[in-house]
C-alpha cells in the first residue's frame, strides 16, 4: 500500500514521523501530520477560532485519537499495531468494497461473500474475519462505534455486521487494530477491529462513476457511481454538513457464462456434468416435453423406462431403457453469481455550541437488493429413493417428509404402454418439466435495508474533554425463495392423494387440476400454490448510550498523565418469526429459524496512559461488562512502549477478551433447516463398491448408471435441528503481542508483531461430523432406487459381455440414508493461534521523475491448534499449513507518482497449503492417494493446493485539479483458478478468481 499501513508515517505526503521522540514535539508539522492521518480531530481541532490562546489551543490540536484508546495524545503510535488504509491505497489495490479491500489483507481471513452467500442462512451480505477466527471475533465500527447486526445471523448462529452496508464513498480511511480490545470496546473484539472512518468536514461536490468487467465472464460487471456533496467551514461558518450516496451494481452471471468455466478436473470428477445438461440434444427451454414413464421389474427390482409418446428428444443407450430429456435451463444464476443491487445514504452534520462544545449528528441508511433466477423450472419427477426430509417449529422433533407420488393405473395422464403398466399393477412413476411458471419464475431474492442514526455532544472543561452520543440501529433482513413445494398448494395441484396399500407409494388424483401435456395459464396459478414464493424475515436492533471523559491526572516525570472513564448502556433485540407455512412443516426442506431474544447490557470502562520516563510509556485499560445469565466480564490490558533508541521502539501488550452468547445461540426458539454435505460413511462406501463395478462394464448403460452414482451418497443433504442453549457461558481469551518499529534511515521503516490469541469455551453449532454431537439420528428404509441399482450390478454381473468379473457376494445396502440430525449448540474446546506481522515501507525520490513508494507486508501463521475435550486434547495438532490456513500471506505494492500520473503494482500472494484440512484428515488427502475432499485432484496437485499470486496494474491521471481518470488491470498476467474439490464449485473462490483478466476504469469530477 503506498501510505502507511501504521502511524509514524504519511508517505503520500512524504512527511516522516520520526519514532526518535516517543512524545512527538507540539509543532506544526506534528498537527499537519495528525490532520493528515485521522482526518478526525477531536473538539479542539474545530474550536481554533480567532481570540482563542495559541498556545492551549495547539496543546489540544496536537491530540488525537487512535483506534483501541479512548485517550487523545500527541503521539499517534501506541503500544498496540494499528494498520492504516487510505482511500488511495484502496484505489491502488483496485478494491471496489469493503470485503475486496479485506480480502487484500494478510492478517484478514476469506470471510463470506455476498456473490456466494445463497443457502448460508445470511444471504446477501459480506463478512469480516481477523486472524480466521470468524466474524464473531471481529468487531466492525463506524468512526469507533458499533452498529446494528446484520439480520439474519450465519449459519443461524453467528451474527456479524455487514460490511456491504458501510457508506464506501464516504470512507476517509480504515483502521485495522490487529491486537484484541475487548477493554476498550466489549464483546466481539478479540482478533481484532476494524473501524471505518469517514470524512469529518468536506465543502463543495464531486462525483465518481467505475466500471468493472472481464476478459472471461462476459456477463461479469461491476459498476458504481457516488455523489458528495458539502458546505459550511467548521472554523468560520462553525458549522459543516456534508452528505454522500452511493450506488453499486454487479451483474448476475448465468450458467450459460460458466458452466464450462470451471477447471478441467471439475469434469474429470463430474463425468455426467456436461453431459446432463442435454444441451443440443434435450428439449428447448419453452417447448412442450412430454416426459418419461417408468416402473420397477418386480422380479428383479430393476427400473424399467420408456420416453412418453409424442416425444422428439429420445435418449437411447441407458440401461434402464429410453427416456425422454430437456436442456438444463441455462439461466441460472444461484451457483456463480447473483445480481445486487446497493444503494448507501451517509450524512454528517457537525455545529459548534458556543465556545467549549460541538454537537455532531450521523445518518446511514443501506438498501440492499440481492436477485438469482434459480434456471430450470422444477419437475414433477417421482420419487424412488430417500423422500425429502425436514424440521419445522410446530412439529418439533417429528421429521416431515415429502415424496413426489405416482400415478395411477386409472390416470387420465397415464400413457404408458401395456408392458410398463403390468410391472407394478398399473402404477406408473414419471418425469415431466413443469414449465408453466416461466423461465424467470424459480430462484431466490434477498433484501436488507439497516440504518442507523446517532447523535451527541463534545466538550471540554479546564484540561479535560467529555463526549456523550445516543444512537440507534437496525436491520430487516428478507429472503424470498420460490424453489420448495408448498404441501397444501402441491395438493391443490395435483390432490387428493391416495397410498397403495401394500407398497405404501402415494398416489395422486386420476383427475388432477393441473393439466398434463399443455402448458398453460391456469397450470402457471396452480404451479405458482405448489411453489410459492415464501418469506423469511428478522430484525435485529441496537440502541445504545455512551459517555466519556478524558483529561490529565498527573504530572510523570516522562510526561503528562492522562485517563480516561466512561460507560456504555445498550438494548438489544433479535427477531425472527418464522414464516408460518414454514413452520408448520408445509415448505419442504424449510422449516425456517425462529428467534425472539432481547437484552440489556451495562459496561464501565478506564483507560489510563502514563509516560513513566522519557522513553518509557504505559498503557492500561479495563472494563467490565453486564450481561444476563452470567456474571459480570472483566477485561483488562495493558501496553508498554518504549523508545529504546532514537531509531527504535519496542512494544507490546497483554489483554483479555471475551464474546458474549449472541441471542441466536442463547436466546429462545431454534433452526429447523437442512444441513448439506453430511458425510454417511457407511452408505457412501456401499454405493460407490456399486458404482465403481458399474463403470467398470462394456455395456454403456451401466457405466452411465455407475458414474451416476459415484459418490452420490457422500455428501447428502439431510433435515437437521440446532437447540439454542440457556446455559451457554461467554468466550473468553488471552491475547498478547510484542514487535518493534525501526526506522534507520529516513526512507525505510520497518515493523514487525508476534500476535498471540488463545480462546476458550468456544460457542459451537452441533458439528454432525461427529456422532458426539448429534443427539439423535434417523435413517430412511432402503429405496425403490437403491434395490434398482442392486438389481443393475446383479444384471451386470450375470452378462459374459460386460467384461467385469465381479466378486462372489456382490455389494449392496445394508441401511438406508440418514433422514435427520438432531444437535445443540455449547461450549466447546479451546483454539490457540499465533504468528508474525511484518511491515516495510521505503519512500525514494527520484527528483524530476517523481516518487516511488515500496511496501511489503506479510503475516506468518505459526501455530493453529484445536483444543477438544480432556480426552482428546489438542486432538488436530498443528494445522498451520492444512487446508484454507497457509503459513504466509504477503502483499507487495509499488507507486510511482510523476507530475500528473500516479502508477501503482499490487501484488497478493497466498502459500501453498496441504489438502488436508487436520493432521488426521491425512488418511484420504495426501500425496500418495492424490485426493481432496476424497476426491482425486490432478497429479501436479496431489501434495496441496499451490502457492497463488496475483498483480494488479493500475494507472491514475489527473490532468486538472478537478478531474480524475483512472484504469486498473486486475490479474494481470491473466492466472486462472486451479481445481478446489472443498468448492461447490470446483474452482477457488476465496483468492484463485474465476473471472481471469479484468478491467476497471474510473472517471471523477469535483465541482
Amino acid at each position: 500500500m503506498s501510505s502507511a499501513r501504521r502511524r509514524p508515517r504519511d508517505h503520500r505526503a512524504h512527511r516522516p514521523v520520526s519514532c526518535r521522540n516517543a512524545r512527538i514535539p507540539v509543532a506544526p508539522l506534528s498537527l499537519a501530520l495528525a490532520a493528515a492521518l485521522l482526518g478526525h480531530l477531536p473538539l479542539a481541532a474545530a474550536q481554533d477560532a480567532p481570540g482563542d490562546k495559541a498556545e492551549g489551543k495547539t496543546t489540544e490540536l496536537s491530540r488525537v485519537e487512535v483506534t483501541g484508546s479512548n485517550i487523545r495524545r500527541s503521539d499517534v503510535e501506541t503500544a498496540s499495531p494499528v494498520q492504516v488504509i487510505s482511500k488511495q491505497d484502496i484505489e491502488n489495490m483496485g478494491a471496489r468494497t469493503l470485503l475486496q479491500v479485506l480480502d487484500n489483507l494478510p492478517a484478514a481471513r476469506p470471510a463470506q461473500q455476498d456473490s456466494r452467500s445463497l443457502f448460508t442462512g445470511s444471504d446477501g451480505a459480506s463478512q469480516a474475519n481477523l486472524r480466521g477466527l470468524g466474524a464473531q471475533a471481529t468487531l466492525v465500527l463506524l468512526n469507533g462505534r458499533r452498529l446494528s447486526y446484520y439480520g439474519a445471523p450465519a449459519g443461524f448462529q453467528t451474527q456479524f455486521v455487514n460490511i456491504d452496508s458501510i457508506p464506501a464513498a464516504a470512507i476517509d480511511r480504515m483502521e485495522v487494530l490487529t491486537d484484541g480490545a475487548s477493554a476498550v470496546y466489549g464483546t466481539d473484539a478479540m482478533a481484532g477491529v476494524i473501524n471505518v472512518i469517514t470524512k469529518r468536514n468536506y465543502q463543495g461536490a464531486e462525483v465518481t462513476a467505475t466500471t468493472d468487467m472481464s476478459s472471461r465472464i462476459d456477463s461479469y460487471g461491476e459498476h458504481q457511481a457516488s455523489v458528495t456533496a458539502g458546505f459550511g467551514d467548521l472554523d468560520k461558518d462553525r458549522f459543516n454538513v456534508y452528505g454522500t450516496f452511493n450506488f453499486y451494481r454487479r451483474d448476475a452471471i448465468p450458467l450459460s457464462d460458466f458452466y464450462d468455466k470451471r477447471p478441467n478436473q471439475y469434469y474429470i470428477n463430474n463425468p455426467n456434468y456436461l453431459k446432463n445438461l442435454r444441451l443440443g440434444t434435450g428439449s428447448k427451454p419453452g417447448e412442450f416435453n412430454p416426459g418419461t414413464y417408468f416402473a420397477f421389474d418386480p422380479r428383479t427390482g430393476a427400473r424399467v423406462q420408456e420416453a412418453a409418446p409424442g416425444c422428439k428428444n429420445v435418449l437411447t443407450g441407458e440401461a434402464a431403457g429410453p427416456r425422454c430429456i430437456w436442456q438444463t435451463w441455462m439461466n441460472n444464476e444461484i451457483d456463480a453469481g447473483a445480481q445486487t443491487e446497493r444503494m448507501t445514504g451517509y450524512v454528517n452534520a457537525h455545529f459548534l455550541i458556543g465556545e467549549n462544545t460541538e454537537s455532531f449528528t450521523e445518518l446511514t441508511y443501506t438498501d440492499i437488493d440481492l436477485r438469482a433466477n434459480g434456471g430450470t423450472p422444477r419437475a414433477f419427477s417421482t420419487t424412488t429413493g430417500n423422500p425429502t426430509s425436514w424440521f419445522s417449529r410446530d412439529t418439533g422433533a417429528t421429521v416431515n417428509q415429502f415424496l413426489y407420488p405416482f400415478l395411477g393405473p386409472n390416470n387420465e395422464y397415464n400413457h404408458a404402454s401395456p408392458e410398463l403398466r403390468a410391472m407394478m399393477g398399473g402404477v406408473v412413476g414419471l418425469q415431466y418439466l413443469l414449465q408453466d411458471a416461466g423461465s424467470d419464475y424459480f430462484g431466490q431474492r434477498n433484501t436488507d435495508k439497516s440504518y442507523r442514526a446517532l447523535t451527541g455532544l463534545r466538550g471540554s472543561f479546564g484540561d479535560w474533554n467529555w463526549e456523550t452520543a445516543f444512537a440507534t440501529a437496525g436491520t430487516h433482513s428478507t429472503t424470498y425463495q420460490t424453489i420448495n413445494v408448498n404441501l397444501d398448494g402441491f395438493r391443490r395441484a395435483f390432490g387428493p392423494f391416495t397410498v397403495d396399500p401394500g407398497t405404501g407409494r402415494v398416489i395422486i388424483s386420476d383427475h388432477p387440476a393441473y393439466k398434463f401435456g399443455e402448458i398453460s395459464e391456469a397450470n402457471s396459478k396452480l404451479l405458482r400454490e405448489a411453489y410459492p414464493t415464501f418469506d423469511i424475515q428478522s430484525w435485529t436492533r441496537l440502541h445504545t448510550l455512551d459517555g466519556k471523559i478524558e483529561g490529565p491526572i498527573a504530572q510523570l516525570k516522562g510526561g503528562e498523565m492522562r485517563a480516561a472513564f466512561g460507560f456504555n448502556i445498550s438494548r438489544e433485540t433479535f427477531y425472527t418469526p418464522g414464516n408460518e407455512d414454514a413452520a408448520r412443516g408445509l415448505i419442504t426442506q424449510q422449516g425456517g429459524s425462529w428467534f425472539d431474544g432481547k437484552r440489556n447490557t451495562y459496561a464501565l470502562f478506564a483507560e489510563t496512559v502514563a509516560p513513566l520516563t522519557d522513553k518509557l510509556e504505559l498503557d492500561a485499560a479495563l472494563r467490565v461488562d453486564k450481561y444476563p445469565n452470567f456474571n459480570a466480564n472483566v477485561a483488562p490490558k495493558i501496553g508498554l512502549k518504549y523508545q529504546v533508541l532514537p531509531q527504535l521502539m519496542l512494544r507490546g501488550t497483554y489483554s483479555e477478551g471475551f464474546r458474549a452468547p449472541s441471542l441466536a445461540e442463547a436466546g429462545t426458539g431454534g433452526v429447523f433447516a437442512q444441513l448439506g454435505g453430511f458425510r454417511d460413511e457407511q452408505r457412501c462406501s456401499e454405493t460407490n463398491a456399486i458404482a465403481n463395478l458399474l463403470r467398470q462394464s462394456r455395456r454403456a448403460g451401466d457405466v452411465d448408471l455407475g458414474n451416476s452414482l459415484l459418490n452420490v451418497d457422500c455428501s447428502r443433504t439431510v433435515a437437521r435441528m440446532t437447540q439454542p442453549n440457556q446455559e451457554l457461558k461467554p468466550e473468553k481469551a488471552k491475547i498478547a503481542t510484542l514487535g518493534f518499529v525501526f526506522e534507520p534511515l529516513d526512507w525505510l521503516s520497518v515493523s514487525a508483531d508476534y500476535w498471540f490469541v488463545y480462546r476458550r469455551n468456544e460457542i459451537s453449532a452441533p458439528d454432525f461430523s461427529k456422532i458426539q454431537d448429534i443427539s439423535e439420528l434417523i435413517r430412511s428404509p432402503i429405496t425403490d432406487s437403491d434395490r434398482a441399482a442392486v438389481a443393475a450390478l446383479a444384471a451386470m454381473c450375470a452378462d459374459p459381455a460386460s467384461g467385469v468379473t465381479c466378486p462372489g457376494t456382490l455389494p449392496g445396502y445394508s441401511a438406508g440414508n440418514v433422514a435427520s440430525v438432531v444437535g445443540q449448540y455449547k461450549n466447546r474446546g479451546r483454539t490457540l493461534i499465533d504468528g508474525f506481522d511484518i511491515d516495510a515501507r521505503s519512500r525514494f525520490s527520484l527528483g524530476e521523475w517523481g516518487n516511488l513508494n515500496i511496501g511489503l507486508a506479510a503475516t506468518l501463521a505459526n501455530r493453529n491448534r484445536s483444543y477438544l475435550d480432556d480426552e482428546s486434547g489438542w486432538f488436530y495438532g498443528d494445522t498451520v499449513g492444512y487446508y484454507n490456513n497457509p503459513r504466509l500471506r504477503a502483499t507487495i505494492n509499488a507507486d510511482w507518482n510523476y507530475q500528473k500520473f500516479t502508477t501503482s503494482v499490487f501484488v497478493n500472494y497466498v502459500g501453498g497449503t496441504k489438502w488436508a484440512r487436520e493432521r488426521v484428515d491425512e488418511v484420504d488427502n495426501n500425496e500418495q492417494t492424490c485426493t481432496a475432499g476424497y476426491l482425486p485432484v490432478p497429479k501436479p496437485q496431489c501434495d496441496g493446493a499451490p502457492s497463488w499470486w496475483t498483480a494488479n496494474l493500475s494507472l491514475n491521471w489527473r490532468p486538472t485539479d478537478k478531474i480524475n481518470v483512472g484504469v486498473t488491470v486486475k490479474n494481470l498476467f491473466d492466472r486462472l483458478p486451479f481445481y478446489d474439490p472443498n468448492s461447490f464449485l470446483g474452482d477457488s473462490p476465496d483468492y484463485a478468481s474465476i473471472f481471469g483478466r479484468s478491467y476497471s476504469f474510473t472517471v471523477g469530477y469535483k465541482f
